[in-house]
C-alpha cells in the first residue's frame, strides 16, 4: 500500500466511538479523501470539547489517536498516530508529536502577520464597509468570549446586523489542525460565523488547506483580484468560491457574496454543501438500481418477482463492489440447493419495506401480502421464522434499531420471533456478505462509518433516525430513501 512501507510502526487499528466501531489502517487508507478528513475533523473536534474521551483509541494501548496526514506524490496519505500523552511503551507508537503552541511558535518564529496579510485585512474590512448593513467592523481586535473565558483575535470581525457577525481568517499560512477546530468550536458557541479566506489555491495544497475546506462543506474561499472587482461594483464583500468537484478538483470558480452563504449549519459556513451531495450519492446509487429493478419485476411477475432477469444489472453492480458475493452465491446454492441472487433480492426487499414504511409513517410492503397496520410486524415475523430467513435476525435487528420504526423492536411478538430465530439458525454477521451488501445498500443504518458522517452533517435522512417516525424533516437532512 502506497506510503505504507515506511511506517512499519504506524498504529494498524483504532477504535472509535460507535457507530463508527472499528477501522483498520488498511480502511483508513483506502477511504476518499473527503471521508478521512471528515474523521481528521471529528477527532480534533471531540479532543477540543471533551480532552479526556477520545473520539478513537489505538486497539493495542487504549490511547487516544489521531490522523496524520503525509504528504506524498499527487495528494496526501492518512496514518494514525498517538496523541503526546499515549503511552510509549506501545509497540505501535511511532514516536512523539510536536506540540500545537511549538510547532505555531516555529512556524511563525514570532511574526504572526506579514504586510501582505495586514493589506488583506484592511481591504476586505473596507469592502465590508461599504454594505450599509455592517454597523461594526474590526481588524485583529480581541472579540470578548460570551460564555468561555478565553476570547480570540479574528482577523476581520463583522456586524452585518441581520446576516449575522462573522468572524473572517485571512489564511497565507498554513494553520494548524488543532487550531482550525478550535476555531470552528469556539465561534459555534459565541453564534459567530467563521469563514476562511485564503488570497490563492496553491498546487499542491497543503493539508491544513484540505482540512478548512473540509470544515466549510467542499468549500474554498477565495479573496483575488476578481473577487475585489465584484465587492467594489456590489458595494458589499464577496469572495470567489471555488466548488470540490468530486473528482479530486474543482468546479469554475463563482462570486458569492455574505448573503448568498449558508451559516445555518452550526459551525460550517458554505455556499453549497458539496461534503453532503457526494455522501448521498454514495447512498442512493447502488440502492436506486435494485429498486428500480424491484419495481419492474413485481410489474412483470407480480406473484414471484424475485427470480426476474431484471435484477442481473443491479447484481453485477454490487458484485462489483462487493467481490465475495460470488463465492457466497456458490456456497449458498451448495448449502440450499436454491439460488443466490433472488434470496438476496427478497433480503432487500425486506430491509426495503421497513425503509419505506419509516419513511412514509405506513406500513408499506414489498414481499408477502399483509396490509394495513402493522403489516411490517407481521411480515418479519413470518419471514424471521422460516429457515431461509432465521439467520438474519441480528441484521434486522440492527437495522430496525437504526430507523424510524425502533419502537417496533419492543413488540411482544417480534421480541419473541428474534429469540427463536437465534436459537434455531447461526446469525449472519457484519463480516458475511450478505450484512456487507446490505450495508452497501442501505449504508444509512447498516455501515457505521456512513452513519455517523451523515449526522455530523445533520443530513441522516429521516427514516433512519431511530424513533423519528412522522417527525419534520430536520432542515438539511434528505427526506427521500430512494
Amino acid at each position: 500500500m502506497r506510503g505504507l512501507s515506511n511506517h512499519q510502526r504506524t498504529i494498524r487499528i483504532a477504535d472509535f466511538d460507535l457507530p463508527r466501531g472499528t477501522v483498520s489502517i488498511e480502511r483508513l487508507m483506502a477511504m476518499p479523501r473527503e471521508s478521512w478528513e471528515h474523521l481528521r475533523s471529528q477527532i480534533n473536534i471531540r479532543r477540543r470539547l471533551e480532552p479526556g474521551r477520545p473520539l478513537a483509541r489505538c486497539r493495542f494501548c487504549q490511547g487516544g489517536v489521531f490522523i496524520r496526514a503525509q504528504a506524498v506524490e499527487g495528494g496526501h496519505v492518512p496514518f494514525y498516530a498517538h496523541f503526546p500523552e499515549s503511552p510509549v511503551s506501545c509497540p505501535w507508537y511511532e514516536g512523539g508529536t510536536i506540540k500545537p503552541d511549538d510547532a505555531r511558535a516555529a512556524q511563525y518564529q514570532g511574526h504572526q502577520e506579514s504586510a501582505l496579510h495586514r493589506q488583506l485585512c484592511q481591504t476586505v474590512e473596507i469592502l465590508a464597509k461599504a454594505d450599509p448593513r455592517c454597523r461594526h467592523s474590526a481588524i485583529d481586535t480581541y472579540l470578548r468570549p460570551a460564555i468561555h473565558k478565553r476570547g480570540r483575535w479574528p482577523d476581520v470581525f463583522l456586524d452585518m446586523e441581520s446576516l449575522g457577525r462573522f468572524a473572517l481568517e485571512i489564511q497565507l499560512s498554513k494553520p494548524f489542525a488543532p487550531e482550525i477546530t478550535a476555531r470552528h468550536v469556539h465561534y459555534e458557541q459565541e453564534g459567530v460565523s467563521l469563514i476562511w479566506i485564503f488570497h490563492a489555491l496553491e498546487e499542491p495544497l497543503p493539508q491544513s488547506f484540505h482540512d478548512v475546506i473540509s470544515m466549510q462543506r467542499g468549500n474554498a474561499f477565495v479573496f483575488d483580484d476578481e473577487a475585489m472587482a465584484a465587492s467594489l461594483d456590489r458595494k458589499t464583500l464577496a469572495l470567489n468560491c471555488h466548488l470540490e468537484d468530486g473528482k479530486g478538483g474543482y468546479l469554475k470558480p463563482q462570486i458569492a457574496t455574505l448573503d448568498e452563504l449558508d451559516t445555518t449549519s452550526g459551525r460550517s459556513v458554505f455556499l453549497q454543501d458539496r461534503r453532503s451531495d457526494r455522501l448521498q450519492a454514495y447512498c442512493k446509487n447502488s440502492r436506486s438500481r435494485w429498486w428500480k429493478a424491484l419495481q419492474q419485476a413485481r410489474a412483470d411477475k407480480p406473484d414471484y418477482p424475485f427470480d426476474s432477469d431484471c435484477f442481473a444489472p443491479a447484481w453485477a453492480s454490487l458484485r462489483a463492489f462487493l467481490p465475495e458475493l460470488s463465492t457466497w452465491k456458490e456456497t449458498y446454492w451448495s448449502a440450499h440447493l436454491e439460488k443466490g441472487r433472488p434470496h438476496l433480492a427478497m433480503l432487500f426487499a425486506i430491509l426495503c419495506s421497513i425503509a419505506h414504511s419509516a419513511e412514509k409513517g405506513a406500513d408499506t410492503l414489498y414481499i408477502t401480502r399483509y396490509s394495513g397496520d402493522g403489516a411490517v410486524v407481521a411480515m418479519l415475523n413470518s419471514k424471521l421464522s422460516s429457515s431461509a430467513f432465521a439467520p438474519y435476525a441480528d441484521l434486522v435487528e440492527a437495522f430496525l434499531t437504526n430507523t424510524a420504526l425502533s419502537s417496533l423492536l419492543g413488540r411482544p411478538s417480534l421480541r419473541k420471533t428474534l429469540e427463536n430465530a437465534r436459537a434455531s439458525e447461526i446469525q449472519v454477521g457484519p463480516d458475511h456478505s450478505t450484512w456487507k451488501a446490505m450495508a452497501r445498500l442501505f449504508p444509512e443504518a447498516l455501515d457505521g462509518l456512513v452513519r455517523a458522517e451523515l449526522q455530523d452533517l445533520a443530513q441522516l435522512p429521516r427514516w433512519a433516525i431511530a424513533g423519528q417516525i412522522g417527525c419534520q424533516t430536520p432542515r438539511h437532512a434528505s427526506a427521500l430513501i430512494i
